[in-house]
């Protein structure tokens, strides 16, 4: 500890690790995947990962937080094979993770366990390190700082996701400890000891600032402030000009704004650049976080403002195509076609996207274009085969695909070939993730529901209407029971006009059409916020249907008979 206290946090060697296990329990609960990611002057220099058999089953509320499964872990080595190999990854790093005593706990319990030493680590928590950096955030969860910081994070709880998401943020909050004039790993520690401010408890000065003295920013805040309610709701921000620079949402209007205006802490380099550009706001408020996180959608991809770079960069997000005929090929674009081709995505990342057709391509033998243009084109009826093959696996069967990639990299690792080994478990996770992408995006686009939520005026209630995991209509219905045949007229025009779950694509979704349908399938996946949700066939009703599912819906009874969900592409 007196050796490293001197040294710049730049140049001290971190180890960032993750675990996923089947309970909170060190001792009873097994690990199931573990990662570790090293960093060192700002940069990421070693990433492993692997799945691990627990020995145990995995309860299925943990499989489908973490989606690891009993197949997934089935023939994956024990922990006590892999320990060695941790305890040399790690070496004599400092040991980082968000919560990292749990993790930290784990291992040593299994070290124990296994009759060797517990790590000699010295260990730094990002959660503590983001309290004390960080301001502008409702909550410290990992998941809630990415998403505030624009951390691109491909799933959470996963072990490889999220020990990249905290070794991103622990750069990030290192970039931020130079503004508190902490550089050394020693001033770091003293640093840590203090006590968080309480952020529920701002601190109050004594001599404040009067408002013609702060920034443009905090000015119209100080002024304006007080009108904001503690509601839930969107917020706008305009520059001089009136043009919207930034869109935001809230569960508390107030003390979001409240948070951004305060200069008691030190911001980062996006908050820094807002507060010199803004010179007014507007706000409105929502019935429910949901109806805010959809209206923060639609304005966003209405407006697209500068500051908005996670939801407005729609537009770059690619598909996976899969072209039809003897010619056919497997490739990734960004423009939908009525071309008679398959469509899966949007996928955020293009490069991603790509990196999983090349998977694919390899997994099944199936020529790319340079080497149809080197080798000369396969057979018609083979390439047709493959493509079906192709796409079967991407729909979700076709699993020989993934027991071939394992086959192979199992194959290379007992014959020591470590780096083809290697190319193979990438190529393996490529493909999981192609096929776990699809399966999110088919679940959401398979929702048909109304959802009732509480309404900005006590009189009324918000009803939304998804069709496909897509809003296409919303209304405002009457509460009171004199007013109950208003209220199922407005829903049966819903649902008469607007609902055609028969034309609704499943395969893919409209670049535009993307975050919405995740914000749904979350909130309906874990019922959120008390809502009232009503599950609907998935038929296109008469208007005699139509009355009768208004009537089960506003007297809480369940509508259907309800079809299963079918995931053909459309």
């Amino acid at each position: 500890m007196s050796t490293l206290a001197a040294v710049d946090l730049w140049n001290l060697a971190f180890s960032v690790v993750d675990i996923e296990t089947t309970g909170s329990v060190a001792g009873r609960d097994g690990i199931t995947e573990i990662a570790i990611v090293g960093v060192h002057a700002g940069r990421i220099t070693k990433r492993w990962r692997t799945f691990v058999d627990p020995c145990q089953a995995i309860p299925r509320f943990i499989s489908s937080l973490t989606g690891i499964t009993d197949e997934m872990v089935a023939g994956a080595p024990r922990i006590g094979d892999l320990l060695p190999a941790i305890v040399e990854l790690i070496g004599d790093d400092i040991l980082v993770g968000h919560n990292v005593r749990f993790d930290a706990h784990f291992i040593d319990t299994e070290l124990q366990r296994h009759g060797l030493a517990p790590l000699n680590s010295i260990t730094i928590d990002t959660l503590a390190l983001a309290r004390r950096t960080i301001a502008e955030v409702p909550n410290y969860k990992l998941g809630t700082l990415t998403r505030e910081l624009g951390i691109d994070v491909e799933r959470h709880h996963r072990a490889l996701a999220d020990a990249d998401a905290t070794a991103a943020l622990l750069i990030h909050c290192v970039k931020r400890l130079e503004d508190c004039a902490v550089f050394t790993f020693g001033t770091l520690l003293d640093f840590l000891k203090a006590r968080a401010v309480s952020r529920r408890k701002p601190l109050v000065r004594r001599h404040a600032p009067c408002a013609a003295q702060l920034p443009v920013w905090t000015s119209v805040l100080v002024a304006e402030l007080r009108e904001v309610p503690a509601r839930p709701g969107v917020y706008t921000l305009r520059d001089a000009a009136n043009e919207v620079v930034y869109i935001g949402k809230s569960r508390n209007l107030r003390q979001r704004l409240r948070a951004y205006a305060t200069a008691a802490k030190p911001v980062g380099p996006k908050l820094s650049a807002l507060r010199a550009v803004v010179a007014s706001l507007s706000f409105t408020v929502t019935g429910s976080e949901l109806e805010a996180l959809l209206l923060e959608a639609e304005l966003v991809q209405t407006h697209n403002p500068p500051f908005n770079e996670r939801l407005r960069n729609f537009r770059e997000f690619g598909f996976i195509k899969v072209e039809p005929g003897p010619a056919g090929r497997l490739l990734t674009t960004t423009s939908l076609r009525a071309d008679g081709a398959r469509y899966y995505g949007p996928y955020r990342s293009l490069g991603a996207a790509a990196a999983s057709v090349v998977a694919l391509q390899e997994a099944l033998g199936l020529q790319t274009d340079a080497q149809l243009y080197a080798d000369g084109p396969v057979p018609a009826a083979q390439r047709e085969a493959l493509l079906d093959d192709a796409v079967a696996f991407i729909e979700g069967s076709a699993d020989e695909v993934l027991l071939t990639v394992a086959r192979r990299r199992d194959e290379a690792a007992a014959r020591c070939r470590d780096e083809l080994a290697a190319r193979e478990e990438q190529r393996l996770e490529r493909l999981r993730r192609l096929r776990a992408r699809h399966a999110e995006l088919a679940f959401a686009t398979g929702l048909h529901a109304i959802v009732l939520a509480g309404s900005p005026e006590p009189s009324e209630e918000a009803c939304f209407l998804f069709c496909a995991g897509r809003l296409v209509a919303q209304a405002r219905l009457p509460r009171r029971l004199p007013e109950r045949a208003r209220a199922h007229e407005l829903m049966c025009r819903m649902l008469t006009e607007s609902f055609r779950p028969e034309l609704a694509p499943r395969c893919y979704a409209r670049q535009q059409e993307i975050d919405q349908l995740h914000i749904f399938a979350s909130w309906y996946r874990e019922r959120r916020e008390a809502l009232y949700y009503a599950p609907l066939p998935e038929r296109t009703p008469d208007s005699s249907e139509a009355v009768d599912w208004a009537n089960a819906v506003l007297d809480g009874r369940p509508v259907g008979p309800q079809s299963p969900c079918s995931h053909s592409c459309a």
